[in-house]
């Protein structure tokens, strides 16, 4: 059985306890919430007037590393616009950026129009470029829908996880016990006496523990090999919560994919005796010889 305990949330921000799974599954959650999770970003921008001191791939490249507001449940699955089972024109959204200096200014990234209001830059104070009078940028730019494994303009946010730290006290504390109280702040407290409290093993990370573990003999660390604090923090694309069903949904849907090529494998059978199958080698095969390219062979030494 799962269990899961959250700890702390916020709109951009969840850490949790999960007891009850294996490594390799939580890891793979933290990876689909890494590289799989789908925002919107500017992908194509079409220069039409650009006198500024920043050259056109330069304007580009800053205008794709910006965050856009992103609402999955009004957008295609990003499946479906990977596979092109939908119109191309419902998985981006155009912007629109047209200033000329009449003075010294700063184009912001408020600066750009969106044809969707809703779909705007997460931070409306990101500076562009600097403009002098009479210089001015007119571009067109579309943000679509894609994937950080494709590229990093396209990550959701980040996502990682320690293993639940088992702290026990074996003793009393000496001088360097008193150390942890300000690597683990707040996580325990020395009494006159040296005996130790845990007040919240929460409050230090696994790795700050055993730090105290290491300069207090009176501390023992251990853990909890199916049992982890989870954290995820959205750059702001989205909130937290999308995020996090959105990596789910994507990850069941890996399960079910590999389920399906299993049982299609399964259900042709055995390969006849004597022939290859997908992957496979002989040994002749994969054999090379020095006499097929003509090598020499180089000085031994005895």
């Amino acid at each position: 059985m799962v269990l899961v305990k959250v700890i702390e949330k916020s709109n951009l921000y969840l850490k949790a306890v999960v007891d009850g799974v294996t490594p390799p599954v939580i890891n793979s959650l933290r990876r689909v919430l890494i590289s799989d999770v789908p925002v919107l970003a500017i992908d194509e921008v079409i220069i039409l007037d650009n006198t500024s001191v920043l050259y056109d791939e330069v304007l580009a490249h800053r205008l794709s590393m910006m965050p856009i507001k992103t609402d999955l449940r009004k957008l295609p699955k990003i499946e479906e616009c990977e596979q092109e089972l939908v119109d191309p024109s419902l998985c981006q959204v155009r912007f629109e950026l047209n200033v000329e200096a009449k003075e010294p200014m700063i184009v912001y990234s408020r600066d750009l129009k969106s044809d969707d209001p809703e779909v705007r830059p997460v931070y409306e104070d990101i500076p562009i470029v600097k403009l002098v009078p009479g210089q001015k940028i007119v571009l067109e730019a579309y943000a679509k829908l894609g994937r950080a494994r494709n590229h990093a303009k396209w990550q959701a946010g980040l996502a990682s996880y320690y293993y639940y730290p088992k702290v026990s006290v074996v003793g009393k504390a000496d001088d360097k016990c008193r150390v942890c109280l300000e690597v683990c702040n707040g996580a325990l407290e020395i009494k006159e006496d040296g005996s130790i409290i845990i007040n919240d093993v929460l409050k230090c990370t696994f790795n700050k523990w055993k730090t105290c573990e290491q300069l207090c003999p009176a501390l023992k660390v251990d853990w909890d090999e199916n049992k982890y604090v989870f954290w995820v923090e959205s750059f702001g694309n989205m909130p937290v919560e999308d995020m996090v069903r959105e990596g789910f949904r994507i990850l069941k849907g890996k399960f079910q994919e590999f389920v399906n090529e299993l049982e299609l494998e399964l259900s042709r059978g055995p390969a006849p005796s004597g022939e290859l199958v997908a992957g496979e080698t002989t040994e002749e095969s994969t054999q090379v010889t020095g006499e097929e390219f003509n090598t020499e062979e180089g000085p031994t030494e005895e």
